[in-house]
């Protein structure tokens, strides 16, 4: 009977660091392994690839925007030294507004100020001045005009006495 114990401790033992083996393969494996739909995205782009060499035809590359950095922007916005049309400026602050967001910090379109927190009221009408900027730069299809004229039409002009 002492001898079963000691075999059964000795398989159990042996089982256990089969076990972790086995976990340890197959985290190595996973480690090491790509996503499907990845390799199955890359395996199509080669292929057409190959296709249009050996077709001797020419693929459409994928467009990278070269879009300027924080500083370049603030820059263009704010130094004055740039004569930038209604149209670049929006467009700027509006892309100066997605990358500052994009980073993590505060809404540049929300009231800032030692004794000022903004309120859901802000948030939403900033949110709204940012919509609306937005749309109509994307009306305007890169003309200054249209854009102001467009912005015009969508805003209320307040007087004041």
């Amino acid at each position: 009977m002492l001898e079963d114990k000691e075999l059964n401790n000795v398989t159990s033992q042996e089982t256990g660091d089969d076990n972790n083996q086995y976990i340890q393969a197959l985290n190595e494996l996973k480690a090491k392994s790509v996503d499907r739909e990845e390799y199955d995205k890359l395996k199509a782009e080669n292929k057409k690839l190959l296709d249009s060499i050996v077709n001797g035809q020419e693929i459409e590359l994928p467009k990278q925007e070269n879009k300027p950095s924080i500083d370049e922007l603030r820059t263009k916005l704010f130094s004055g030294e740039s004569d930038l049309s209604n149209l670049e400026f929006v467009s700027n602050a509006l892309e100066l507004r997605s990358q500052l967001m994009a980073k993590g910090e505060p809404d540049p379109f929300l009231p800032v100020g030692n004794q000022i927190s903004p309120t859901d009221q802000d948030i939403a009408a900033a949110e709204k001045v940012a919509q609306v900027l937005q749309e109509c730069v994307d009306y305007a299809e890169g003309d200054s005009a249209v854009f102001t004229n467009e912005l015009q039409r969508r805003t209320i002009d307040v007087k004041i006495r």
